[in-house]
């Protein structure tokens, strides 16, 4: 009886990992359409800015200088929510692969190599979050290791 219950919980966790991967690709991608939103105000905020003439009354520099800041400001929480975002992805994927890393280690049958190919592809998930979270903030990329 333990068995079934126990192959019906890893399904259930399985299964809730997959939709909370594919929940944090959706979040990511609507705050990503939300920032593009947000250049365009900001963009539209400079052009308020820019069309300021020396007979523009101080009301209209206020109003531009407003328009501007809240832009900028809407953009920068949504720029923290996306960092975040990416974040939480790498860590679902590297918390993903240390189970993985758990599970091949417990099966003490089976040979290095063996365990070297179950665990390089489960590691190419982890690999492109820690690129894809080193491209957002700049980072450069170490030189590959030579074996």
């Amino acid at each position: 009886m333990r068995r079934p219950l126990l192959a019906l919980t890893c399904l259930f966790a399985l299964s809730a990992a997959g939709c909370q991967k594919q929940d944090l690709a959706l979040k990511e991608q609507k705050t990503e359409a939300k920032i593009c939103t947000q250049l365009a105000a900001v963009g539209a905020a400079l052009d308020q800015v820019g069309a300021l003439q020396p007979t523009s009354t101080v009301g209209e520099a206020v109003a531009a200088d407003q328009a501007l800041a809240k832009a900028l400001n809407s953009l920068e929480t949504s720029e923290q929510t996306l960092e975040k975002l990416r974040l939480k992805n790498f860590q679902n994927q590297l918390r993903t692969f240390k189970e993985d890393v758990a599970r091949v280690a417990s099966r003490k049958n089976q040979t290095i190599e063996q365990a070297a190919q179950q665990l390089k592809a489960k590691a190419a998930p982890v690999v492109v979050a820690r690129r894809q979270l080193s491209a957002a903030v700049k980072c450069e990329e170490p030189a590959a290791a030579k074996p």
